[in-house]
């Protein structure tokens, strides 16, 4: 029996009619189901017949990504590569005819492989033909070049006032953002910015400042020492900041935020107001010289008391052996869910201790790196005021694998005979080590 496949007339006819549906709706209607496609598939698509061809220049979102559109193996960006990569964006902003442009996207370098060598004159003028078009709503710029020293992000993105969402993942210059006077993004909302060093305490004051409608913004950079970071905004809702080097002073106005992302090396001084709202906070401090600054570290804790999901981590032993920890953290009143992630060879039963007892309905406890100084067991037997607070708290443990499965087994078997010989009824309690 013949099990190939054979087209019919039928089934012909039936394919000829389905495209001529795609190619028979209005031109309003095809731009816009074609500009939601990234670039490389949109000037295939349109290549099918001659109705689409017409549609392409007309598309209202470019977005141009290297690692997609010409992959190489071995040596990514290489002269030869890069060259039909660089002749295709030229191309297709030679033939664009459009005058509005919502969404322009160009990554370059964002494999980790040698770093193009892309000309600041080509990036800028690709750069500039998006900010050259009406009512771009959205800039998203992944760059990270060879040249980096002598290639400069065009100052003209930040007086752009049409944008809503700008995203900057680069290792080129900001010397030219830096000196502007002023910005201009009053309709801005969402800003990501990601870069290895700033250099200028203001930059972030003034670009929040600048935009009265933010409402999510993300920072994560290498902080020159010395630095002092001031951000105040009432429409802030999501706040994300990570800073890998130390910054002097850190003061955050953020009364209407509802999530919170906060990582640092070490801070020598917090002003933080309290966040009335605040529903979700991931706070990792990595990293503590002295114990003068602990009381700073817990100080922070009071701006987020009003939490109900909190996830902290901890791999400083100086805060862990504060004598008066308990008496420095606020009252959680809202806190129903419990991560606590502490480093190895650190004792954690202080610091939970404290947040059991300023936790009056806390649900759910999560160990992020379970227990990794002593028997769980022991610390249960030693400890009475631990064991209690744990009976009377929570409903459901976690306990997550650190690769030592050794600790993670006797911090379940320590809660399970705590469990059981006080008829504890529990929910829930698992771990990383269950199977």
């Amino acid at each position: 029996m013949d099990l190939s496949f054979n087209p019919s007339i039928s089934t012909l006819q039936d394919h000829s009619l389905l495209v001529d549906r795609l190619t028979n709706l209005p031109d309003e209607l095809l731009i816009r189901i074609i500009s939601s496609l990234p670039t490389k598939y949109a000037l295939a698509t349109c290549n099918l017949s001659k109705r689409m061809r017409h549609i392409f220049p007309w598309i209202t979102s470019l977005s141009f990504d290297y690692s997609h559109i010409y992959p190489c193996r071995r040596h990514c960006y290489e002269i030869e590569c890069l060259r039909p990569f660089v002749t295709f964006v030229d191309n297709v902003l030679h033939a664009y005819k459009s005058r509005y442009l919502t969404r322009f996207r160009l990554g370059v370098g964002c494999v980790p492989c040698r770093l193009p060598d892309l000309k600041s004159t080509q990036l800028n003028a690709w750069i500039s033909f998006a900010l050259a078009r009406c009512g771009l709503k959205e800039l998203d710029l992944c760059l990270h070049l060879k040249d980096r020293s002598h290639i400069q992000l065009p100052p003209e993105i930040f007086t752009c006032e049409t944008l809503e969402v700008l995203k900057l993942d680069i290792n080129i210059g900001l010397d030219q953002v830096f000196d502007m006077p002023s910005f201009r993004l009053p309709n801005l909302k969402r800003f990501h910015l990601y870069v290895e060093s700033l250099s200028k305490d203001e930059f972030l004051t003034s670009l929040v400042s600048s935009c009265p409608l933010l409402e999510e913004l993300s920072v994560e950079a290498l902080w020159i020492y010395g630095c002092n970071i001031s951000i105040s905004s009432t429409s802030l809702r999501r706040l994300c900041l990570r800073f890998y080097n130390s910054t002097v002073f850190l003061r955050i106005h953020t009364p209407n935020l509802l999530d919170l992302k906060y990582t640092d090396n070490l801070v020598l001084e917090y002003s933080v107001t309290t966040m009335n709202y605040l529903v979700k906070a991931h706070i990792n401090i990595f990293s503590t010289i002295r114990r003068v600054y602990c009381l700073d570290i817990l100080s922070l804790s009071r701006s987020f008391s009003n939490v109900q999901h909190l996830c902290l981590i901890i791999s400083s032993s100086e805060i862990l052996q504060y004598r008066d920890v308990k008496d420095r953290l606020p009252v959680f009143r809202n806190l129903k869910w419990l991560e606590l992630g502490i480093a190895r060879n650190l004792y954690w039963n202080g610091l939970l201790f404290a947040f059991l007892n300023f936790s009056p309905v806390l649900e759910t406890l999560v160990f992020l790196q379970g227990i990794s100084s002593e028997s769980t067991d022991a610390v249960l037997r030693k400890r009475e005021d631990i064991r209690k607070a744990l009976l009377k708290e929570c409903s459901v443990f976690s306990c997550r694998s650190d690769g030592n499965t050794q600790h993670i087994a006797e911090f379940t078997k320590g809660l399970t005979h705590l469990f059981i010989r006080s008829a504890r009824k529990v929910d829930r309690l698992s771990s990383d080590a269950d199977d």
